[in-house]
Order: structure tokens, then sequence, then C-alpha cells
């Protein structure tokens, strides 16, 4: 409710609801503006079942020993790689990491000069990539570890390979002005640091050490994103259409 606009779904009579928090923010909002109550389907997430089954078939093939690390910084002026981008990635490569770099595509075309910079001091260094279409499957479940700051991307890569994600703590994006007239915080802010580790820009020498943590106490990890995933998500493995 903070990012969509307001008044952005109070004319469907259905929604497929992806969660729990879906149905409460909804039925908070009916009732507060008086609107028509709608029907609400406890459906899931289809995106998240497809991934799992790739992970599945895939998992044997893919090579999860590579140190790739996915950034996907959202887009808006406070966005992670606006902020502090040119230093992470540089702490990423100085610490044997490979790193594929996904901006959201407005960052492709409001940042032309900082993508310019990055591609100047880090494209000739075989361990960087930049992505500008979607994420090769391949790299997408071979990788290690996702660095974003507020991208949906994350809910989908946490879930899907029960590893946390580290979160640049940058400015939350806020669209919707009227967000809270909801009393309930937004999903992307209420699960965060359980879903990975909120870490501050000023703070980023940090990453590679939680990176490694990570790794070295991954059974514990998948434990409590899994549980996390089945309190957010309905029906998982059985939405995908």
């Amino acid at each position: 409710h903070s990012y969509l606009r307001k008044g952005a779904v109070d004319n469907y009579d259905t929604i497929f609801c992806v969660g729990p928090h879906h149905k409460n923010e909804i039925q908070e909002t009916e009732k507060i503006y008086n609107l028509k109550p709608k029907n609400l389907i406890s459906f899931g997430f289809p995106r998240l079942d497809t991934l799992l089954n790739e992970k599945q078939n895939y998992s044997k093939n893919f090579d999860t020993n590579n140190n790739l690390i996915l950034l996907t910084p959202s887009y808006g002026k406070n966005n992670l790689l606006e902020i502090c981008g040119f230093e992470l990635i540089k702490i990423l490569l100085d610490s044997n990491f490979k790193v594929l770099l996904r901006p959201h595509f407005k960052i492709l075309k409001d940042s032309k000069k900082l993508i310019s910079k990055i591609l100047d001091e880090f494209g000739n260094n075989p361990n960087f990539s930049l992505e500008r279409g979607v994420i090769p499957s391949k790299l997408f479940h071979s990788s290690i570890c996702m660095i974003s700051d507020w991208s949906g991307i994350s809910f989908e890569y946490a879930f899907t390979f029960e590893r946390p994600v580290i979160f640049i703590d940058v400015p939350k994006k806020i669209l919707n002005s009227y967000s809270d007239d909801i009393s309930m915080d937004p999903i992307e802010i209420s699960i965060r640091s359980e879903l990975g580790y909120v870490v501050s820009p000023k703070e980023l020498e940090k990453i590679p050490e939680l990176i490694q943590m990570s790794n070295d106490n991954n059974q514990n990890i998948q434990k409590k994103i899994k549980l996390l995933r089945t309190k957010t998500v309905f029906n998982v493995g059985k939405s995908k259409i």
C-alpha cells in the first residue's frame, strides 16, 4: 500500500491475493475508505512456483561455487546504485566475488552517466558484468547472494533459494502519500530483517563477511526462510498456471 497509488485497486471486483498481507491491506482499505467489499481469492505467487520448478530441474547442473553476487538496485533518486553502488561493486570485486549488476530499466534510462562511469571503471574486469535485460536463468540459479534495496525481486530470490538477501538501507520510495492511513506496515518493511540483513550504506565493508556467514549457517537460514515463505505466500508450489 506504500507502492501502489491510492485507489489503484479500488475498482476491481475480484483480486487474486499472493498472501495474507494482501487480504489484510485490502480489507482495511475497504473499511477506511468505505468501499464495496471485493472477492479476495487466496491464490499465491505463480512466478515463485515457476522459479521453484526451475530450481529442482537445474540445481544439479548449476555451479553454485562461483562466488557470483547479483546486484539488483530498484529505481528512484535514492536507489543503492546512486548512493553507494560504485563503492559496493569495488568492495565485492576486491573480495574476489563476481558481480552481475542488473539495474532497473529506469536506471539505465535516467542514470546514463553513472552507468558509463561504472563501465569505465569495471567494464574490463572479467569478474564484472552488466545485464540490461532479464537475468539469465543459469546465472540467477548459480549465484550465491543477492544485494538489493527495495526491489521486489529480492522476495523471489529469498523464497526460491532459501538464502538471505542483503538489503542496503537507502530511503524507501513511497508512491502513495496516503499510505499511513493503513495501520499495518507494508510487507517489504515488516519482514525485511527476517528475510535477510539490512546494511547501512556507511557499513558496506561488512558485506563480504555477511555473505560468508550466510554460507556457513546455510541450514538454519533455510529453515527460517521456508517458514517465512509459508506464512507469507498462499499455496506455495500449487499456484502456477
